[in-house]
């Protein structure tokens, strides 16, 4: 691991891990939410935020400087999560637009999104909201100039070469490709949001 793991303390019980790379924040915040001493861990694109017990703050930056130094590898080794999306018409408002600005078919759009390998890398700027990579570089088209008031939750977009998942309804300005049927949250579960950082992820079309 790098060097720039180094905790710096951000709040009375918040520290923040710099990493190098995405996959490096997830592998690392996978490990730490096994730990007992951590209460939360979010990851971000670059970082990692870890709340602790203020009681605790005696030990725990030398606790977590040693952890970055040699973590646990607890990558979850669980299948892909499979995601059934229908692309284009109602559900997918931007679809044709999208194809015309990659010069892709529809068939093609749909086979290069349903071909790769997917993980999600953070949650953000929405509850639930997720922010997935495995696009080619190819796909990175921009946000809509007039973002939308209200995005139905399950609609699934993409920008920038990531999908974005909106597991709530409301505000957004990714153009549209479709839409998943999934329950993307539950009120009364354990973990009411299904999609986590770290998660891999396979889409199919039906």
């Amino acid at each position: 691991m790098s060097t720039r793991l180094t905790p710096v303390r951000i709040a009375d019980d918040i520290f923040e891990m710099r990493a190098d790379t995405p996959r490096q924040a997830q592998k690392l915040a996978s490990a730490l939410r096994a730990e007992e001493m951590v209460e939360d861990v979010v990851a971000g694109l670059a970082s990692v935020c870890i709340k602790f017990n203020p009681r605790q703050q005696d030990k725990i930056a030398d606790w977590l400087g040693a952890f970055a130094l040699s973590p646990k590898d607890n990558e979850s080794a669980a299948a892909p999560l499979t995601i059934d999306i229908r692309y284009g018409g109602a559900d997918g408002p931007d679809f044709a637009m999208i194809c015309e600005a990659l010069s892709l078919s529809p068939e093609a759009l749909i086979a290069m999104h349903t071909d790769q390998n997917h993980i999600v890398e953070m949650i953000g700027f929405t509850p639930g909201f997720a922010y997935i990579s495995g696009l080619p570089d190819q796909a990175k088209v921009p946000r809509l100039s007039n973002p939308r008031s209200r995005v139905p939750a399950g609609s699934v977009g993409i920008s920038a070469a990531f999908t974005g998942i909106y597991s709530l309804a409301g505000p957004g300005g990714w153009p549209l490709i479709g839409r998943t049927a999934q329950t993307l949250f539950d009120p009364d579960a354990e973990t009411p949001f299904l999609l986590q950082p770290g998660q891999r992820l396979k889409f199919k079309a039906v």
